[in-house]
């Protein structure tokens, strides 16, 4: 029985939940107890469905389905969401080595390609190698893939940069698509792919659809509680609307809640923009 089986049957009974109960509108019963005993695999849509019926998120399953412990590669990847544009070095090249580590996973391969990429961009001819290290992630790979991934929507949000202005626009597209009939629930996630497309805009100097995907943004920002991500929000809508003292002042709010990193790379937006 496969890890996931197994704890899709463990869940199962421990919620005193019927096979037919399980499987409604989604399996025949049947279907359920070969899943349960690794007699048939599904897609990975389909695992999510299962999951949400045992009111469980993905994160938590994988957290039982790895015996209540956060695995390699859940550690590998919170590190690698943890980066946030570092252009700490020896952080980077530490999680390399980490990930270097792992053999047969596809996820962690395309980190270690993104990770040699941010090596190589303050290089002579760094950036223009590092776009063409990551592109085969997507031309390759991602965009022949049926469902992306919460995981694969992660790792596209940091290959943007690597893309013509019509690739990145299709790249959001399938993300922004999946995320709405896939993932609900990645609300976070969602934003901020909409913050890199707002981002992609303002840099093509293309600011009336900037501010409107930014005044998309902030309803939802709100209701996520991520305040400084839509202080964020409030000084680009600034800069696209060329109100210099308003987005200092959003940069001033940032340094207030601590934000000095996220002010910092804003003040640098505000002195090439503004």
């Amino acid at each position: 029985m496969s890890n996931f089986g197994k704890t899709i049957h463990n869940m199962r009974l421990a919620q005193k939940i019927s096979q037919q109960e399980l499987a409604k509108d989604l399996f025949d019963r049947s279907e359920i107890s070969k899943i349960e005993n690794a007699e048939l695999s599904t897609t990975y849509e389909n695992e999510i469905k299962l999951i949400k019926r045992l009111g469980l998120t993905p994160n938590e399953f994988e957290y039982i389905c790895n015996g209540y412990h956060i695995s390699t590669k859940s550690q590998l990847l919170h590190r690698f969401l943890n980066l946030a544009g570092s252009i700490d070095k020896n952080k980077i090249n530490n999680l390399l080595n980490d990930c270097l580590l792992v053999k047969n996973d596809n996820d962690i391969k395309n980190i270690s390609i993104i990770l040699r990429s941010l090596l190589m961009v303050d290089k002579p001819n760094g950036l223009n190698k590092a776009r063409e290290l990551v592109q085969p992630i997507w031309f390759s790979s991602l965009r022949n893939v049926k469902v992306l991934t919460a995981t694969d929507i992660t790792i596209l949000n940091s290959i943007l940069f690597a893309f013509d202005y019509q690739t990145a626009k299709e790249i959001i597209s399938k993300i922004i698509s999946d995320i709405n009939q896939y993932y609900p629930f990645l609300r976070s996630l969602k934003a901020d792919t909409l913050i890199n497309q707002a981002i992609m805009e303002i840099t093509k100097h293309k600011f009336k659809l900037a501010i409107t995907t930014l005044t998309s943004l902030k309803p939802l920002l709100k209701d996520l509680k991520q305040y400084d991500k839509l202080l964020v929000v409030n000084a680009r809508l600034a800069i696209c609307q060329n109100n210099r003292k308003e987005a200092l002042d959003q940069i001033n709010l940032l340094h207030k809640i601590g934000a000095d990193a996220l002010a910092k790379s804003l003040s640098r937006e505000i002195k090439d923009s503004l």
